[in-house]
């Protein structure tokens, strides 16, 4: 879980970014475009605070039970994939679809793909933190219910 977090975060940010320089070419005022930019990403840290999903997530983590020893671990570059959909690969489009019509609309999506950059580090920080404090790693199963594990080490 940490590595997926740790790796679509900069994916994330580089989009973001891309989005408001774009939404910059497209005529957009400077000031104007980091004010939605900071809002966006504003308005998606307060909804992952917030979300229930985050608390159900952690609990799952809490529940770890023992890895078995015969679990596979997915390759780096799938757990990548896997986690651009559908947020990522979501938002992506709407911000290129924005920046054809709406320029002001694309810099506020380009921030809600920052704040998924951010709230993805402040996972992994917490994660890592967590799993520091059990001297382990959490393993979870593909899928949204997918159980946990905690593989010592």
């Amino acid at each position: 879980m940490r590595a997926q977090a740790l790796l679509i975060a900069p994916v994330r940010l580089a989009l973001g970014l891309i989005g408001l320089g774009l939404a910059r070419v497209r005529g957009l005022d400077g000031g104007l475009a980091v004010g939605l930019f900071a809002l966006g990403l504003g308005i998606l840290l307060f909804s992952v605070v917030a979300s229930v999903r985050r608390r159900r997530d952690w609990a799952r983590i809490a529940a770890a039970e023992p890895a078995p020893p015969d679990a596979r671990i997915e390759s780096r570059g799938r757990s990548l994939v896997t986690a651009t959909y559908p947020s990522t690969i979501g938002l992506t489009v709407l911000t290129g679809i924005a920046l054809a019509t709406n320029p002001r609309l694309a810099a506020l999506l380009a921030g809600l793909l920052a704040g998924l950059a951010v709230a993805a580090l402040w996972f992994a920080a917490r994660l890592a933190a967590w799993e520091r404090e059990r001297h382990g790693r959490v393993l979870v199963e593909r899928g949204r219910r997918g159980r946990a594990f905690l593989r010592s080490g």
